[in-house]
C-alpha cells in the first residue's frame, strides 16, 4: 500500500526555494515540517521540477522495497501449501496442549 504524501510538489518546490534565501528552521516552522524534510526537497529539487505536472502522485524507489520480495518462491510456494494442508486437517496439528508421545 502506497503511503499518501503530506505535501504536494508545489509546497515541497516552495520550500526548496525559500529555503535558499532564509534559513531553514524559519522555513520548515512555516510549512510544518522537520527541518530534515527541507534539506531532502532541496537536495530533489531537479527531480521535483521534473515530476511537477504529476502533482500529488507519490513514487517509491524500488530499491526500497527490495527486502519486502520473496527471495525464495520455491519455498514460500511449498510452506504455503503446507499451511493450507495443516489447517484443512486438524487432526494432522500438533500443539502444545495435545500431550506428547
Amino acid at each position: 500500500m502506497k503511503k499518501r504524501p503530506k505535501n504536494k510538489h508545489k509546497t515541497k518546490l516552495k520550500g526548496a526555494e525559500a529555503s535558499k534565501s532564509a534559513p531553514v528552521v524559519q522555513v520548515a516552522t512555516q510549512l510544518g515540517v522537520h527541518r530534515s524534510g527541507v534539506y531532502r526537497w532541496r537536495k530533489h529539487a531537479k527531480a521535483l521540477e521534473a515530476n511537477k505536472k504529476a502533482g500529488n502522485k507519490y513514487y517509491v524507489s524500488t530499491s526500497a522495497h527490495d527486502a519486502l520480495r520473496v527471495r525464495y518462491p520455491v519455498l514460500e510456494k511449498q510452506l504455503l501449501d503446507y499451511v493450507v494442508e495443516m489447517r484443512k486437517n486438524r487432526k494432522l496439528c500438533r500443539s502444545l496442549r495435545q500431550a506428547p508421545y
